[in-house]
């Protein structure tokens, strides 16, 4: 009756090991690429002004100097809309997969 009790014991104590090395993988991706600053044909503009919406919901934003510059956001998965004019279009132009990389290039769309 020992010998099964050890055995049995060291059959949990593996499948626990197994279990505990066991990953869901990356929750989150990366939107990242580059966004120019949202100038008239008067108004020298040298900061953009980066917004991410997921549908109507602002999700992130950042100031980014320097007129065109790159950006960065870790987003869960799901298709998003980048602009610099701070308006949702409804129109979603990236799609975050986790664990990947999605490049977008935002350009001045005011002028």
């Amino acid at each position: 009756m020992r010998f099964r009790r050890v055995l049995a014991g060291a059959a949990v104590a593996g499948l626990s090991a197994v279990s505990a090395g066991c990953s869901t993988g990356p929750t989150t991706g990366v939107l990242t690429g580059t966004a120019w600053a949202c100038a008239g044909p008067r108004v020298a503009v040298h900061t953009a002004y980066l917004t991410v919406f997921r549908g109507s919901d602002r999700v992130a934003h950042a100031e980014l100097p320097g007129g065109s510059t790159s950006y960065r956001f870790v987003l869960p998965p799901g298709q998003y809309t980048v602009t610099n004019t701070g308006v949702s279009y409804n129109h979603p132009n990236a799609t975050v997969v986790a664990g990947e990389t999605t490049h977008v290039n935002v350009p001045d769309l005011c002028k």
